[in-house]
């Protein structure tokens, strides 16, 4: 005869037999932790930026970013680019993925026209080409951190000269 398995029930509970403390923690322990668990049950976890709150920052001519996330340790940053009429992004490697989700307006990159609702992905070690946008754009873009506006500038003065 093969000896019964208990029901996983059973090996919980006494599992779970095994963590209960022989004596109640005290009213002022048992309080603070209450009032701990509820009050993290109460903060708000989601982060909201409003379309109205941020700050718009001048990146290269015609264009202005809004930072909605930036994570240092992960490298990576999401953030709104508002391209005027007739201005372009410079040409550009990315270390990461880049996610390029167009808003409103419209880009061309390599002689593809991109509009609203199109999405872009850039795989590691692309380089992309100068993006235009004849008519203004919004684009919703994660990516690697955005290098400093002098850097991009220069990169974009090296490739008219070269």
């Amino acid at each position: 005869m093969t000896p019964r398995t208990p029901p996983l029930d059973d090996l919980l509970l006494a599992a779970l037999a095994g963590l209960v403390p022989e004596q109640a923690p005290a009213a002022e322990a048992s309080a603070a932790l209450r009032g701990r668990i509820l009050a993290q049950a109460r903060q708000m976890r989601t982060q909201v930026i409003r379309a109205n709150e941020g700050e718009w920052v001048p990146f290269v001519p015609g264009i202005r970013i809004k930072t909605l996330r930036r994570d240092e340790a992960e490298g990576t940053q999401t953030s709104l680019w508002r391209i005027e009429p007739g201005a372009s992004v410079p040409p550009h490697p990315h270390t990461r993925e880049e996610e390029c989700m167009v808003m409103e307006g419209s880009v061309v990159h390599d002689d593809v026209e991109y509009f609203a609702g199109d999405f872009l992905l850039a795989p590691v070690g692309e380089r992309h080409k100068p993006f235009f946008a004849p008519r203004g754009a919004l684009l919703l873009i994660r990516s690697e951190l955005i290098p400093d506006p002098e850097k991009l500038r220069k990169l974009a003065e090296a490739n008219k000269s070269g």
